[in-house]
């Protein structure tokens, strides 16, 4: 029985997408919070009417503080990490590991199960294998040793931004069971927020903790996940394609 990948094209591009400003909407949040709460402490102020309007200049001038303390926090979180993929291009990219030496199986994309939706890729190892960027991008998020409730297991995450619309997630799940191995991964980590990486170059290495150790090679366009293969080089599609022949797991495709 053979399976084509899935495929969810991207949406036509637009520079608003909602992902990069997550952070800085919360700062923002907070900042407009803190004031809120200055300006009714002002006005519930029972002090005469000079000593009001003087505390109604000050939480003015508070709040015109925190509306250009949001224009340059959207400012920053747009400039700190330039695209490094053109607007309305899609991204060319290769696999997220060039020793398969260790790579045990191979779960592919889309509803590989009746029940069960799967939004990239996993790739397993059975030793310490390292992980590498597929393109260049710059390094959005590092999320270092959480629990993932519905895996039962402590893992790091790795985000790389391309541009508005873009950006690649690796979560790296050497199935740790406890958060002492799950420290273990996180300090195998080799970038960090806000670095620039470039194609080929080493994100971390992936430690084994256990039988389900896998990378998570993950594509986002607009959040929206869609499927690897499609944006892979042909060398890349090539060395997928023969790599998934050995060792796919995914129950049903026979590539």
């Amino acid at each position: 029985m053979s399976v084509e990948f899935p495929y969810s094209p991207p949406r036509p591009y637009k520079s608003d997408s909602h992902h990069i400003l997550n952070d800085c909407i919360r700062t923002t949040r907070q900042l407009l919070n803190m004031g809120t709460r200055i300006i009714t402490r002002t006005f519930r102020a029972e002090d005469g009417a000079i000593e009001m309007r003087r505390r109604i200049k000050i939480a003015a001038a508070l709040t015109v503080a925190l509306i250009s303390i949001t224009g340059i926090s959207v400012w920053y979180f747009y400039s700190r990490f330039p695209d490094t993929l053109p607007s309305g291009q899609n991204p060319v990219l290769t696999l997220p590991l060039y020793d398969f030496s260790h790579n045990d199986y191979i779960q592919g994309f889309g509803q590989v199960q009746p029940d069960y939706y799967h939004n990239g890729f996993d790739f397993g190892v059975n030793d310490t294998t390292a992980i590498v960027a597929p393109c260049n991008a710059y390094v959005s998020d590092v999320k270092s040793n959480w629990y993932n409730e519905k895996g039962g297991h402590w893992q790091t995450n790795v985000e790389l931004r391309l541009n508005a619309q873009w950006r690649i997630s690796f979560p790296f799940e050497s199935w740790a069971l406890n958060s002492t191995y799950g420290a273990l991964q996180a300090n195998q980590i080799l970038v960090h927020k806000g670095e620039y990486v470039m194609v080929n170059q080493t994100l971390g290495y992936l430690l084994c903790h256990g039988e389900y150790a896998h990378i998570h090679f993950s594509v986002v366009s607009y959040d929206t996940h869609v499927c690897p293969y499609y944006y892979l080089t042909e060398p890349a599609k090539a060395t997928f394609l023969n790599q998934f022949s050995l060792v796919n797991i995914t129950k049903g495709w026979d590539m």
